[in-house]
């Protein structure tokens, strides 16, 4: 395996243990909630902050969980931040999802079961936060392993003051 591929998949497998934890409420204290934004810790470590689509569109009968995660962790020293995006269906292999903010915007992200992330590009995290922060909506788009189609729409109000609270609680 080349060593491109290696950091790849470590960095995967880093960003489904962050979501493995996240979904394990046991220990999650909810710290705040500014508008759509729901915000969480785990630990002094890790943080997230979630969001529900205020709006989905697509010819599919049943979907699983749909929401969008940003997530700080303070026990990887390369990436602090990521963002991910839960689409409630399963993608074909090596596909691409969508994400445009205020429609000016677009970023391709990667995928990998139901779930579409930066990867390891920890510049893209970073940019894709500051638009976050600048606007208005979020629209994700992608396309299922049975060939149905996807958008959902995300407010960002909130989002600049939840994004706040988990780098301040998590630093």
């Amino acid at each position: 395996m080349k060593f491109k591929n290696f950091k790849i998949l470590i960095s995967f497998l880093l960003l489904l243990f962050s979501f493995g934890v996240i979904s394990d409420n046991g220990n999650t204290k909810k710290i705040g909630s500014f508008e759509k934004w729901s915000v969480y810790a785990k630990s002094k470590d890790l943080c997230y902050m979630v969001a529900q689509p205020d709006k989905s569109e697509g010819d599919y009968t049943v979907r699983g969980r749909v929401r969008i995660v940003v997530y700080r962790n303070n026990r990887e020293n390369q990436n602090k931040n990521a963002v991910g995006i839960d689409f409630g269906y399963s993608f074909p292999e090596k596909s691409k999802a969508l994400i445009e903010i205020d429609n000016k915007k677009k970023f391709k992200l990667n995928t990998f079961g139901q779930t579409a992330w930066t990867g390891s590009k920890v510049k893209a995290d970073r940019k894709i936060i500051e638009e976050m922060i600048k606007g208005n909506s979020l629209v994700a788009l992608g396309k299922s392993k049975r060939g149905t189609k996807t958008k959902d729409v995300y407010s960002l109000g909130g989002f600049a003051k939840a994004f706040n609270k988990i780098q301040n609680y998590c630093s």
